[in-house]
């Protein structure tokens, strides 16, 4: 087996070969090394990871299993023979289900039962645990439907009926109360999961290392959405005094399409940040309108624009649109041009991350050839010329892979609630878009190209508003 440079555990080893030789997985591709072991770990730009793409997704049509966000996920934990998978690192086998606390619903949970769970700890052995030290059923019961808003009555329903229901709404319904033992990673290892489990995650993902989280997230936020705006001092608005003891809230949400830009940041308390998330307001349009007249900073990016001035030139005639209609145009247009860049990167193979790089990511390299100095309000008043490092000179690079990897992330997500909308036309128009990529035709007219199917989209979700 390939164990790269790390030692892999014996009993990872023996799952390894068990999965490899059942009959689940018969004609999914895997390399052959020259000593006879198998490479477990490939890429989903290679041959054998596209092998693996395909043969999934006629794994999924033999299932039944539609073909949108989530597919390979699904189609991986349907064929999985024992759902419980050793971690690579330190041999401890966890359920591939939704059953393991996620970080504030653990806070919750320990606070209100003065217990001293992990993250690691089955929410079924969690539920026995307390009850056997005393905790009434009942009192457990409410705390788990009222955390999942769960259809179910506490006097009626028993612990199974609860945590399955539960784990479902987790893993498809969005909740965030529970995660799994190992996060799903198709076409990359062969079974779909990653190779270090729940238990070894922050130890083996450089990126997710307790000490390194907080600013991991923060470059996730900042570049997963392909956003505009000056991302860069945006980053480094976000660090300062400014917002001791708060958080960072963009006042147009990123998730909606607006831009990553310090002008457009404001401090809120970490509850009320949470709360918010992707809600858009009246105060919400009228603030970011005032924060456009006083700095000429446009605050949307520009696939999402013409929504945008659809919506600042009607909104005082329907407040009642905001919050519902408005908001959801954004966040379909999001999805649907999530899912343009998904589309030309899994069809065009490197020429189409290629293309996208250079159209739209390189153009924001510029900001991280500058640092900032800002007042309260996040507009710039000094720019200065950077002192580079060996680590700043590394942050376009990081840039590009957070974005690229983002991408593929929304699509993999199952707990996405909202589906590409693409037309028949609009398909076939990104179809042909794929062969002037593969083609090798002009970068710009490809760009423009890009823009004006966007923009096509844009038109008929205004017109259904």
């Amino acid at each position: 087996m390939n164990r790269s440079k790390r030692n892999w555990h014996p009993d990872f080893i023996k799952y390894m070969n068990l999965i490899i030789h059942h009959p689940n997985y018969a004609g999914l591709p895997i390399e052959k090394k020259s000593d006879g072991s198998y490479r477990w770990i490939t890429t989903a730009k290679s041959e054998i990871g596209r092998g693996r793409i395909n043969w999934c997704l006629n794994k999924a049509k033999e299932l039944g299993i539609p073909n949108k966000a989530g597919v390979y996920a699904d189609v991986m934990l349907a064929i999985h023979p024992t759902k419980i998978k050793v971690c690579q690192t330190c041999g401890r086998k966890m359920s591939l289900y939704y059953l393991y606390p996620n970080t504030n619903f653990l806070k919750s949970l320990n606070k209100c039962f003065n217990s001293n769970f992990t993250e690691c700890d089955n929410i079924c052995d969690i539920w026995d645990a307390l009850v056997t030290n005393g905790k009434k059923e009942k009192e457990l019961s409410l705390f788990l439907i009222k955390k999942g808003d769960l259809p179910l009555s506490s006097d009626s329903a028993t612990k199974m009926e609860i945590i399955n229901a539960l784990e479902y709404a987790c893993r498809k319904g969005g909740k965030k109360c529970l995660g799994p033992g190992a996060m799903s990673n198709f076409p990359d290892r062969f079974d779909g999961f990653h190779t270090y489990n729940r238990c070894c995650r922050s130890a083996q993902d450089k990126g997710r290392s307790k000490e390194n989280l907080k600013s991991y997230t923060k470059d996730r936020r900042a570049y997963e959405y392909w956003s505009d705006g000056n991302i860069h001092a945006a980053n480094l608005f976000m660090g300062t005094a400014f917002f001791k003891g708060t958080s960072a809230d963009h006042i147009g949400p990123i998730s909606l399409g607006f831009i990553h830009d310090p002008r457009y940041l404001q401090p809120m308390l970490s509850g009320d940040n949470s709360s918010k998330r992707d809600r858009l307001s009246v105060n919400d349009i009228e603030k970011i309108l005032a924060i456009e007249e006083r700095t000429g900073v446009y605050p949307m990016s520009w696939y999402s624009s013409l929504i945008w001035n659809y919506i600042s030139r009607n909104y005082k005639s329907n407040p009642d649109k905001v919050s519902n209609e408005y908001r959801n145009a954004l966040k379909q247009n999001m999805t649907n041009f999530m899912f343009i860049l998904w589309y030309i990167m899994t069809h065009c193979s490197t020429k189409g991350e290629s293309l996208l790089v250079s159209a739209f990511l390189e153009p924001k390299f510029k900001y991280f050839d500058h640092a900032y100095k800002f007042n309260s309000l996040g507009e710039i008043v000094k720019t200065f010329p950077r002192h580079h490092t060996g680590r700043t000179m590394g942050e376009t690079s990081r840039y590009i892979r957070i974005a690229i990897a983002s991408v593929y992330d929304y699509f993999e997500k199952v707990n996405r609630n909202q589906n590409p909308d693409l037309t028949t036309g609009e398909i076939s128009t990104l179809n042909e878009i794929c062969n002037q990529i593969i083609t090798a035709q002009p970068t710009e007219y490809i760009k423009n190209n890009i823009v004006s199917l966007v923009e096509t989209i844009e038109q008929r979700l205004i017109h259904q508003l």
